[in-house]
């Protein structure tokens, strides 16, 4: 059962939050609701792949000017 004192101090902050945390704070409430449904560890099914953290690295460090912009790589986004 969850403790009412806890609820409060966790409504408190959440009313103190700046605007644009709370869609952050949502999504992270939809995580932790359906984390035990995600099946896959996702460090360790691209660790298990060869060179992709290599690649990822790469991907990490590269300057935006050479980066595709997100919207040629989804359309739909």
């Amino acid at each position: 059962m969850l403790n009412p004192a806890v609820i409060r101090e966790l409504f408190s902050e959440i009313e103190n939050l700046p605007e644009e945390n709370v869609g952050m704070l949502q999504q992270f409430v939809l995580f932790l609701k359906h984390r035990k449904e995600l099946t896959l560890d996702d460090s360790a099914y691209l660790s298990s792949i060869p060179e992709m953290m290599d690649s990822i690295k790469e991907g990490v460090n590269a300057p935006l000017s050479e980066c595709v912009p997100l919207e040629k790589v989804w359309a739909d986004v």
